[in-house]
């Protein structure tokens, strides 16, 4: 962090909450986020932080909140907008299992997160916990280091991120511009965009931010991943949609170049999965998420096909016959 960030709180935040709450200073655990706790904050930055505290002692301490507020409103360094440090209870941490997660005996249940909670596992990972006494952010920490995820989740998140590319990115933009509406192809640019940047985490294995730091934690992904931020650089200076999307296409098929020779997602046939012919062959993405979970999906998926034959359907009709009970 910065000189005049790590003064901030030193002298400032943390004797006013010894001072004025010293029931809680000992109790709390305080973690800064955004950009001052990644320490590239500058003169349009506000400042993030979060104290939180077991939930029984948050409900008793709703005061330190409005001394924290004050104290901001006079004494911030930052932009006032959007400045704030936060008192939250631990239950409210990843997707509510905060808390619980604590119990040595508990352990994380990667099946209840979501994806996109890996923004607070990257805060929990990556910015500076200031303050944790009763090593409570440290013991998360511990707990959901990435190299602890199970594979099938990693999988299962670089299979969100694809998806979240073709479907609700190149496809959606596709159509806007083959209808000349081209302020509307901006909306799911974004999205694929941020989707193809989050997938570049995944596939290190690492936690991903809020979009607003992804180029600055992309650039310091490691080999051959960061190599591919010459493509987003050129990304974001072309002048034509037809040149955006080649690029884009370029940084998908690097990526699935990628995939293929590590193995890294056997499940997904990307023969299928061409971004030229839209729509996808049979929802490829959703074939992968159920091989997933069930390694037999592909042979049930041919006998339900065979069956909708029988009955004097065409195999792509196997899912109305089957979600009816059509006899």
């Amino acid at each position: 962090m910065k000189e005049n960030s790590i003064s901030y709180f030193n002298n400032i935040i943390m004797p006013l909450i010894h001072q004025k709450h010293p029931d809680v200073f000992n109790e709390m655990s305080f973690v800064i986020m955004g950009s001052v706790g990644l320490g590239i904050d500058d003169e349009l930055s506000d400042m993030e932080a979060a104290i939180y505290l077991p939930d029984e002692i948050w409900k008793r301490n709703g005061l330190l909140q409005i001394t924290l507020n004050k104290c901001l409103a006079d004494t911030n360094l930052w932009q006032p907008n959007g400045s704030i440090i936060s008192v939250y209870p631990l239950s409210w941490m990843l997707d509510g299992q905060g808390e619980k997660l604590l119990d040595a005996n508990t352990g994380v249940p990667w099946q209840e997160m979501s994806i996109d909670s890996m923004f607070g596992l990257f805060v929990l990972h990556n910015q500076p916990v200031w303050h944790d006494p009763q090593d409570r952010l440290c013991k998360l920490i511990r707990k959901t280091t990435p190299e602890k995820m199970p594979e099938i989740f990693w999988k299962k998140a670089l299979l969100t991120k694809l998806d979240n590319f073709v479907r609700d990115g190149m496809q959606e933009i596709k159509k806007c511009v083959e209808r000349k509406n081209f302020l509307d192809a901006y909306v799911p640019f974004g999205d694929a965009v941020k989707a193809l940047q989050e997938i570049g985490f995944i596939l290190c294995r690492k936690y991903y931010p809020f979009r607003k730091h992804l180029s600055w934690a992309f650039s310091r992904l490691p080999l051959p991943i960061v190599e591919y931020k010459l493509y987003f650089d050129q990304l974001s200076a072309a002048a034509s949609w037809q040149e955006r999307l080649d690029l884009m296409e370029t940084i998908y098929n690097a990526y699935k170049d990628y995939i293929i020779a590590n193995s890294i997602l056997p499940e997904l046939d990307f023969n299928r999965v061409d971004l030229n012919e839209m729509p996808l062959q049979e929802n490829e993405f959703d074939n992968c998420k159920n091989i997933l979970d069930n390694p037999n999906w592909l042979s049930e998926l041919a006998a339900k096909k065979e069956n909708a034959v029988k009955l004097g359907y065409e195999p792509g009709d196997y899912w109305v016959v089957d979600w009816w009970g059509i006899e």
